[in-house]
């Protein structure tokens, strides 16, 4: 009898709580649509951050366009290096990408595509991403004028993407494991 009681209760439970979570599922349907919020499925996802990073680093790096830079970053961006430190705030690295243009070489970096993983960030079991956790391997290379380019290093990489304001920006990176090639 007690465990026949407990049962009931059981199941009781667990068909209320499936009633919340199916209604509370149902209403962030309804907000994203009148939010006209379209984000993108796990592939779609890979690409645009991949289409991202390229103009990171293809664009804003590579070619020191800081105004690109600045077009992904969010407004309270944070850049954590292993070797030189914290770069709390969005103009302090658009400084620093800047300042590129005074180095007596030229820079470079290049992605190891392969090594390349997006991981989706979701709010509430939504299935809708928030964000994406991006993780890597990237080669940077060094040319003085007159001279071959060599490979400068090999790191490790981490980028923390946020859904904001309409559009993904970056909001943190770990840079980590610079490895000097030998």
């Amino acid at each position: 009898m007690i465990l026949n009681k407990l049962s009931i209760t059981l199941l009781v439970l667990f068909l209320a709580l499936y009633a919340c979570t199916s209604e509370v599922d149902s209403n962030n349907r309804a907000n994203n649509s009148e939010m006209n919020v379209s984000l993108p499925e796990t592939e779609a996802l890979l690409n645009l951050i991949t289409e991202k990073d390229s103009l990171l680093f293809q664009i804003g790096f590579n070619q020191i366009d800081t105004a690109q830079v600045a077009s992904l970053l969010s407004q309270d961006f944070e850049f954590y290096h292993d070797e030189h430190g914290l770069t709390d705030s969005k103009n302090e690295f658009l400084n620093s990408i800047n300042g590129m243009h005074d180095l007596p070489f030229k820079t470079w970096r290049v992605l190891q595509e392969e090594s390349m993983e997006i991981f989706p960030l979701y709010n509430d079991n939504n299935q809708v991403p928030y964000g994406a956790i991006q993780n890597g391997i990237h080669d940077f290379y060094q040319q003085y004028k007159g001279e071959d380019a060599h490979k400068s290093n090999t790191a490790r990489f981490t980028h923390l993407w946020i859904f904001e304001d309409g559009d993904w920006k970056l909001k943190r990176v770990l840079s980590y494991d610079h490895q000097i090639p030998e």
